[in-house]
């Protein structure tokens, strides 16, 4: 079996998560989610047998992930415009305020015990000899929900049956700690897959401001409206 295999960064990751505790994990996907293409995240367990929380080396890429659904489509937009505001509700693309009320970003890192006493590891399905094994090893679950090839558009894609269960092969390899990726949205932002057995050491939290230049940033590339 070859693949290949990388640490976190020393400095440690983010997450963006739910007030009060950020780094709760929430329950495994329900039996009528895990055969829908569109539902739940990426590399989720695929038969509802752990869980798995997310990260990202940059807070900028938390922002860039979690902030992505309230982009407006641009046909609705054009439609509407700002009647929504006139009359007194959220204009299309406006952020709430209370979503920063009710999110917390947390720096943590992995420190190497337990299992992990070694250090803690996670399979790159950036790699080309990553994605070569899992295609001989995930062979029959690719063919049946018909795909010929795991390649970077699979990976990357929406289909999460596929990414799913690449996932669960790589937790039931009890050497990585998740999996390493990078977003569909861009690729400048590396993340991290993280299953709900690997020790977190969390380093600091801080509250979401309106200001903070991370946030702001994202804000103005999807042209959405802080509040």
């Amino acid at each position: 079996m070859t693949v290949d295999e990388v640490a976190p960064p020393d400095e440690g990751v983010w997450r963006v998560g739910r007030a009060p505790d950020p780094l709760a994990t929430a329950k495994p996907l329900p039996p009528s989610w895990l055969d829908q293409p569109q539902l739940g995240n990426r590399f989720d367990s695929a038969t509802g047998a752990y869980r798995v929380l997310y990260f990202s080396t940059t807070l900028q890429g938390c922002f860039g992930e979690t902030l992505a659904p309230f982009r407006p489509d641009p046909g609705l937009k054009k439609v509407i415009g700002d009647d929504w505001g006139q009359q007194g509700f959220m204009n299309i693309g406006d952020i709430p305020a209370d979503w920063r009320q009710r999110r917390i970003a947390a720096h943590v890192r992995f420190p190497a015990e337990g299992r992990f006493s070694h250090g803690v590891r996670f399979l790159d399905v950036e790699s080309l000899a990553t994605r070569e094994t899992l295609r001989e090893e995930l062979g029959p679950t690719l063919a049946f929900y018909g795909y010929t090839d795991l390649d970077v558009a699979t990976v990357r894609g929406g289909d999460r049956r596929i990414t799913r269960w690449i996932g669960q092969w790589a937790e039931g390899n009890f050497m990585f700690a998740g999996v390493r990726y990078l977003s569909r949205l861009n690729t400048e932002w590396e993340c991290w897959a993280v299953f709900d057995d690997v020790p977190i050491e969390e380093l600091n939290r801080r509250p979401i401001l309106q200001t903070d230049p991370d946030f702001l940033k994202i804000a103005r590339t999807y042209k959405l409206t802080p509040h």
